[in-house]
């Protein structure tokens, strides 16, 4: 069994594999918002560098967001995309989950930020409970104040995760920040959490995996403020 799961939901596209003895084969983009450009490339290479074709692979898996709206549409088209050429199952990955997998032996809270402009977060935290994942708070749309409530409410040691971390640098001052080789997307993760889904029958067809921005672009917003005036 090998899972290909692709991650294009922040600043550095990533590609990896699984396989089922969970090894990760990992490969990383070091360009910022390329991912159009580099993520088959990365693909091809990432196969051909493990002795590897398409046609090993069991399922496609992407991270469905929240994150950049386009690197989301980049990443779930391209699962969509090879999933049917192969004939093969695609999983749909909540991003935000799957930073529980950037550090599963820690025992407080995992807490992923991710910068979503005008005082707002995309933002969830998880814990690890007996080898599964407790959502504790709920991954959604938060303002940046009202997330940190709901994670003080929790009463855990937590650590944050995400590009929010930087972008509201004035509310992580005196937090426990995730070391920076973990801090932010990563298909290896992705690739774990994919794994898990599989092994509990929640693949679906190439037509069932479906982004999920969390919100609406701030296109569609303007658009529906001018129809409203």
């Amino acid at each position: 069994m090998y899972i290909l799961a692709l991650e294009t939901t922040g600043a550095h596209a990533s590609v990896a594999i699984i396989d089922e003895e969970e090894r990760i084969f990992l490969k990383k983009s070091d360009g910022v918002l390329n991912h159009l450009q580099h993520l088959m490339p990365m693909t091809q290479e990432l196969l051909a560098e493990n002795n590897l074709r398409l046609s090993d692979i069991t399922a496609v898996a992407a991270s469905q967001g929240p994150g950049s709206f386009t690197g989301i549409r980049i990443g779930v088209s391209s699962a969509r995309a090879l999933a049917q050429v192969l004939d093969v199952k695609a999983i749909a990955v909540p991003t935000l989950k799957a930073f529980a997998y950037q550090a599963p032996d820690y025992k407080g809270l995992i807490c992923p930020v991710f910068d979503a402009r005008r005082n707002q977060v995309y933002a969830g935290a998880y814990r690890w409970e007996n080898g599964a994942i407790q959502e504790v708070v709920t991954g959604a749309p938060y303002l940046i104040e009202e997330f940190l409530e709901k994670v003080d409410a929790a009463g855990d040691q937590r650590m944050f995760f995400g590009d929010g971390t930087k972008a509201y640098a004035d509310y992580f001052q005196e937090a426990q920040l995730a070391p920076e080789e973990i801090r932010l997307q990563s298909a290896a993760s992705v690739a774990r959490l994919a794994k898990d889904l599989f092994s509990q029958g929640k693949a679906v067809s190439y037509e069932e995996l479906k982004p999920n921005y969390m919100r609406k672009a701030e296109a569609e917003r303007k658009l529906e403020e001018k129809k409203n005036e």
